[in-house]
């Protein structure tokens, strides 16, 4: 094995762990309620609201109506009784029983507008629970499969740690030393193969000396433009 060639390989175990843990962050950001869930969710209390109110108010149409309907039946009863017989109470009766009934009218037009609305209302409130119950079965089986692959990456990161920590005691102090600055550097790509003797990061070609000692793999050499640790595998 080359001088270079665990640090190459301490930079995938590297690489693996930095974008294990950027994957984990957006799992844990994507669990819980989605925005799009949370819109349902309001949708459809929005429709059963407006629901609950157009019946509330058909209801108390509906009581109102039957109460105008007892009054209107015992003025009725007073009227053709025979006990009324003074002319202004009589015509006093009949205007009363013409009031109510225009009020009834009124009243059951109002029931009856209430009644188109409230039917509207629980479509519109059957079709966003059909909806939401759709987003919620989709929802769900994204969630176990999130929570799926963050079991699974939460284990193979602890491996994957480990096995970096036992690879970081094998490697000289010095060479870490380098590979550890160039990292904070110049970036997570510390160390390049070379490709058809280039620098397989910058594409600079090293001197023809240099890329014997780099094809030797004693020692480290850094390329003279990036920097970056070159390895010849």
């Amino acid at each position: 094995m080359t001088r270079g060639e665990p640090l190459h390989q301490l930079q995938k175990l590297d690489l693996e762990l930095e974008n294990g843990q950027r994957r984990i962050a957006e799992i844990q950001a994507s669990l819980g309620e989605s925005k799009v869930l949370r819109q349902a969710h309001r949708a459809l209390s929005s429709a059963q609201e407006e629901l609950r109110e157009w019946k509330a108010k058909s209801r108390d149409l509906e009581l109102e109506i039957a109460s105008l309907n007892n009054k209107t039946t015992s003025s009725e009863k007073r009227l053709y009784s025979g006990s009324v017989t003074n002319p202004k109470e009589l015509s006093d009766i009949q205007e009363e029983i013409a009031s109510l009934k225009r009020r009834r009218r009124a009243l059951e037009d109002e029931l009856l507008e209430a009644m188109v609305y409230g039917e509207e209302a629980e479509a519109t409130a059957e079709e966003r629970h059909a909806a939401l119950t759709n987003i919620e079965t989709k929802w769900e089986t994204e969630q176990a499969a999130l929570k799926q692959e963050l079991s699974q990456l939460e284990t193979r990161m602890a491996q994957v740690r480990k096995a970096r920590e036992t690879l970081r005691t094998e490697i000289k102090t010095d060479d870490l030393e380098i590979y550890d600055h160039i990292r904070e550097r110049y970036g997570p790509q510390a160390v390049v193969t070379l490709r058809d003797g280039v620098c397989g990061f910058c594409a600079v070609s090293p001197s023809s000396i240099k890329l014997k000692r780099i094809k030797k793999g004693q020692e480290l050499l850094q390329c003279s433009n990036c920097h970056r640790i070159l390895l010849d595998l």
